[in-house]
């Protein structure tokens, strides 16, 4: 099965019941994601003027935050049902992730920063290169969401119940793969307070990374 295949209305809507994600009912908490992305842009001092790209965007809700807050935001993922589910008022700013084929590569955007909250774990090492390489292409700065490994197995249990997920390893491996692929890495920290609080009791359960482009002013 090809792995967009995976992402499919089981996997967000049922996925705790049939054992294969940690998602029931998927949907849009305005209660949760606003604040949430409101702190994001308050710890990477995002202007308002800024071009932000929500790389693994299932269903967009947080592209859909970040407009109402005033951003101008765009998402991808490869899920078609993530996409197709979308809500009507976002959903002329998420495309399929292709690779390089994607249209928001396409159609020349050039983005300030990009999202990829809990994303990168779930991407086969080599597609997950090929991913940040084209990344680097079209955005200056990256904070990206993971959780951690220990040993082959995640810190924090309950992210094994994600039948998807396949990277498992330390903060040291991530901050490294950014840097073989030409990124400066700004800021690597296991809390980001007002940020996936609810896993703060896993030590290191969790890393936030951001990093730029070698070529991009500090």
């Amino acid at each position: 099965m090809k792995r967009s295949k995976m992402y499919d209305r089981d996997y967000y809507e049922r996925g705790v019941q049939l054992g294969i994600s940690g998602y029931t009912n998927y949907r849009w908490i305005p209660e949760l994601t606003i604040p949430m992305c409101q702190r994001m842009c308050q710890y990477l001092d995002i202007p308002s003027s800024a071009k932000i790209l929500d790389f693994g965007c299932a269903k967009g809700f947080i592209v859909r935050a970040l407009t109402e807050l005033g951003y101008e935001c765009y998402g991808t993922d490869i899920s078609e049902y993530a996409i197709a589910d979308s809500n009507f008022q976002i959903k002329d700013r998420l495309s399929l992730y292709k690779g390089g084929e994607s249209s928001f590569i396409l159609e020349g955007h050039q983005f300030d920063f990009t999202i990829a909250k809990d994303v990168f774990e779930h991407i086969p090492v080599p597609d997950l290169e090929e991913v940040l390489e084209v990344l680097y292409k079209v955005s200056k700065k990256i904070f990206c969401i993971v959780p951690l490994g220990k040993d082959g197995k995640y810190v924090a249990p309950e992210y094994e119940q994600d039948v998807t997920h396949i990277i498992r390893e330390d903060m040291e491996w991530w901050v490294q793969m950014f840097e073989k692929h030409g990124y400066i890495v700004e800021r690597s920290t296991y809390r980001v307070p007002g940020i996936k609080d609810n896993w703060a009791h896993y030590k290191k359960g969790n890393g936030f990374i951001t990093a730029r482009r070698k070529e991009e002013e500090k």
